[in-house]
């Protein structure tokens, strides 16, 4: 976040707080906020390349926060701690310029060499702290990352990194035309 410099870091704080606002109308007030901090901003970020191995950045602002938010709804300090680590696993498994991992449940199970009961806990705790969204389709259920979670390039592009977790995980991949 340092090399962001303040103006960009007070757009992608902008567009964060647009996500959680219940009342549309301040959503899209905080995202013309944080439009107009980026036309504030004279610095030029990069796009993340991580020389073709992924493509994605994790923000320690985002582990912190989600990791809060599960000590805090947790029962056990060991469920807490258990959840942390399937994120990990989910999040090392984003598919390419995708919010979805590449594994399902089963296959962290597997992955991860416990149970079936222990990964639904975990799964649940992610999904109620809003680290990550299930998506139904067919027989299994897609587990994405919150746009938060996996955000990929240039801060100017975030509020569209949002739009298109929306469309793509939240409405299914229904397009607004």
């Amino acid at each position: 976040m340092r090399k962001r410099g303040i103006y960009d870091q007070a757009a992608l704080l902008l567009d964060q707080q647009a996500l959680q606002e219940s009342s549309p109308e301040r959503a899209m007030q905080a995202r013309k906020a944080a439009q107009a901090a980026k036309e504030l901003s004279s610095t030029q970020q990069l796009e993340f390349d991580f020389f073709g191995g992924g493509n994605v950045s994790i923000a320690f602002q985002y582990q912190d926060a989600v990791t809060e938010r599960l000590f805090e709804s947790a029962k056990t300090t060991a469920q807490a701690y258990h959840a942390q680590a399937v994120l990990w696993q989910i999040c090392r498994n984003l598919g390419w310029q995708s919010y979805e991992c590449t594994k399902t449940a089963a296959d962290l199970c597997e992955t991860m060499r416990t149970d079936k009961a222990q990964m639904a806990r975990a799964l649940d705790l992610l999904e109620k702290v809003g680290a990550i969204h299930r998506v139904k389709r067919g027989r299994v259920k897609v587990i994405t990352v919150t746009p938060e979670g996996a955000f990929r390039g240039n801060v100017n592009n975030h509020a569209k990194a949002v739009e298109r977790f929306r469309l793509d995980v939240i409405d299914g991949g229904l397009s607004p035309e």
